[in-house]
């Protein structure tokens, strides 16, 4: 009888949730005029990762300063044009610093800086 090799189920580590926010242009009703602001593009699952020493030393050399770390799915379109995204967690608006890929785990750290 020939044994089956199954492969365990990933469960999704992932609990908490953000809004992920995307450059984009909209119609102002008051002024009909184009406008362009980060506008809500849908929601993702994040862990929480905290923020290391290390990671506050590269804020010496940078202007925004890191103050939460999350971890998400992989995602290429956030990956390529970071600039064009922002994170929204509760009520608070973040940039996104620096992403660090790791892909045996299909995950994405990400640094995040409030957003003036």
């Amino acid at each position: 009888m020939a044994r089956r090799s199954y492969q365990r189920r990933q469960t999704n580590k992932l609990k908490w949730s953000a809004d992920l926010l995307k450059l984009g242009e909209y119609i102002d009703p008051d002024t009909d005029r184009v406008k362009i602001d980060y506008l809500p593009d849908r929601t993702i699952k994040y862990n929480n990762i905290g923020v290391t020493v290390t990671d506050n030393a590269f804020v010496e050399r940078d202007t925004d300063k890191i103050v939460k770390k999350i971890e998400v799915r992989i995602d290429r379109k956030i990956e390529d044009n970071r600039k064009d995204y922002r994170i929204k967690i509760r009520d608070r608006i973040y940039n996104i610093g620096r992403i660090y890929v790791r892909e045996e785990d299909r995950a994405m750290e990400m640094s995040l800086a409030y957003a003036n």
